[in-house]
């Protein structure tokens, strides 16, 4: 305790960041020194119990709570001593938006922000719990902020499963701000000026977040193009199951497929992707009828669905973008034993960055 209490005087302090998805759960640790530096303490995935989400919304709690138990107590079991962040997924109906508010002089401007928002709707609804960050405040008393709702039930379900797994909550984020925060704090400050989309493909669900430099602009929830819809189509043409297939993208070896040429493999991949590249073309259009024509300078994909075999190829020929996967654990340090010599893998890194992103968080 005494030592904690020291360290914390110095500003160092632990964020502890729990990505909780339909596929697994993640968790990643971070150290953060007064220099604003970073190092990441202990990373580590469990499966998420079948049958735990239903509709993006926590269906058994009891079977989430097991699985959250077993992987916080096997690899930081001293949990209580850090900050805890987890995140809700935005396609479990979050809602974001600009907002500008006149603060008077000694104006109260917490409470003006949250009462400008209520003022309109979809911010007006009594079901929903409003919060706002700060992007620009001027001298004639305007307010510009990015207010974020989300439903009370969805809250109080995150935190009641939490709290009865004896973990008390620092904050509950949101899974694209995660991934935005590791973007912005691990890319070189040169190219943070660009206008960027970021695409997670998740199990379920995949989404695109834009961002303008630094500067959060939307995110776009994407219909179709998950892992799960890729998934479907593998089975409807080459008679694979969920676990060969989840196999094969992790090892990225197309050859696993018995009594399958790779060519076949290769041309039932094509036919899953078209998913993939026409939500993100409806997305890209969305942002750039909205910015004048403007269009993001490049793609960066995380989550699960990053691990697809070519996928970046295949995006970047079909949308004319530059395509990258975005590995922000090639600018974090690690502590000693977390990986081996060979380092984090890039399939790993796909998986993690969203927990990344929410340790990354200094409280």
């Amino acid at each position: 305790m005494a030592l904690n209490l020291i360290a914390k005087i110095r500003g160092e302090r632990q964020t502890i960041g729990v990505d909780i998805g339909h596929y697994s759960i993640k968790v990643v640790r971070v150290h953060h020194d007064r220099g604003n530096n970073y190092r990441v303490m202990a990373m580590d995935m469990e499966p998420t119990p079948e049958g735990a989400f239903a509709d993006n919304e926590i269906q058994d709690e009891a079977k989430l709570r097991e699985a959250l138990i077993r992987l916080m107590t096997r690899n930081i079991p001293d949990a209580s001593k850090d900050d805890l962040v987890t995140a809700v997924g935005w396609s479990a109906g979050i809602l974001a938006d600009k907002s500008v508010a006149k603060v008077p002089k000694n104006g109260n401007e917490d409470a003006i922000v949250v009462q400008t928002a209520q003022a309109r709707p979809p911010f007006d609804d009594q079901d929903i719990m409003l919060d706002y960050q700060v992007i620009e405040r001027d001298n004639k008393g305007e307010v510009k902020s990015l207010v974020v709702a989300a439903k009370n039930k969805i809250l109080s379900d995150y935190s009641k499963l939490f709290a009865s797994s004896g973990y008390k909550l620092t904050a509950i984020d949101v899974d694209v701000f995660g991934i935005a925060n590791a973007y912005v704090a691990t890319t070189p400050e040169d190219r943070l000026t660009e206008t960027v989309a970021l695409l997670d493909i998740g199990e379920k669900k995949s989404t695109l977040t834009f961002l303008r430099g630094k500067e959060f602009h939307s995110v776009r929830t994407l219909t179709s193009g998950s892992v799960s819809s890729v998934i479907a189509t593998l089975s409807r043409h080459l008679g694979i199951d969920a676990a060969m297939c989840h196999e094969m993208f992790e090892k990225n070896d197309l050859t696993m497929v018995k009594d399958r040429s790779v060519a076949e493999v290769e041309s039932a991949l094509q036919l899953a992707y078209e998913e993939v590249v026409n939500s993100v073309e409806f997305g890209i259009r969305y942002f750039s009828s909205s910015e004048s024509g403007e269009k993001p300078v490049r793609l960066l994909l995380c989550g699960g669905g990053a691990n697809l075999s070519n996928i970046c190829d295949y995006l970047k020929e079909k949308l004319s973008i530059e395509c990258d996967v975005l590995n922000p654990f090639t600018r974090v340090q690690f502590d000693a034993g977390v990986v081996d010599e060979a380092g984090l893998s890039v399939a790993s890194a796909n998986i993690y960055t969203p927990a990344l992103g929410l340790a990354l968080r200094k409280f």
